[in-house]
């Protein structure tokens, strides 16, 4: 029984264990950006995670920014083009339920904030020229999605923050769209 234990723990304690560098298939894949707790982040950047707990016991999600685009191009050419005075902006997003139950989608904000602190929050949009739009109801334990939101706002505003708010807890991301013209 002691035995049996002791292979248990050894095989868990191995687990997250790596090769040496330069043998084998673990150097092939990137790193994984490192999570900053969300009390601790103020503001994040472009390409950083952040751990966001939700309300309740077994909520997290790890919530990172891996891209910005600006304009944001729809993939067809019969899309609608944006009011007159505004653009599209896109910022790619990963989200990732490694919590202990499934997280509801509709308990998720998020919105862009120009340099004058207005929200501007995301519109709905087909797939871009960059990739898909990120899109779930419920997220499962361990699922995780990747896709563009994209937000409409003023043609001169200069668009300084992506917020995120989730499970009463909200982060923050610096991004730095200049204003046109």
């Amino acid at each position: 029984m002691a035995s049996a234990l002791l292979v248990a723990a050894l095989a868990l304690a191995t687990a997250g264990c790596r090769e040496w560098p330069g043998r084998g298939p673990a150097d092939a894949r990137p790193p994984a950006p490192a999570a900053v707790p969300a009390r601790e982040a103020a503001p994040a950047w472009v390409g950083d995670a952040v751990d966001l707990g939700g309300r309740g016991y077994g909520e997290h999600l790890r919530i990172a920014v891996l891209g910005q685009v600006d304009p944001a191009v729809p993939a067809r050419a019969t899309a609608a083009e944006p009011p007159a005075g505004t653009r599209r902006i896109g910022a790619r997003l990963s989200v990732l339920n490694f919590g202990g139950r499934p997280f509801d989608a509709s308990r998720a904000r998020t919105w862009v904030e120009d340099a004058d602190g207005r929200r501007h929050r995301p519109v709905a949009t087909g797939t871009l020229t960059t990739g898909r739009p990120l899109a779930w109801n419920t997220l499962a334990v361990g699922e995780q999605r990747d896709g563009w939101l994209v937000y409409q706002v003023p043609e001169r505003a200069r668009i300084v923050r992506l917020h995120c708010a989730a499970g009463g807890r909200t982060v923050s991301w610096q991004l730095r769209f200049p204003p046109r013209g």
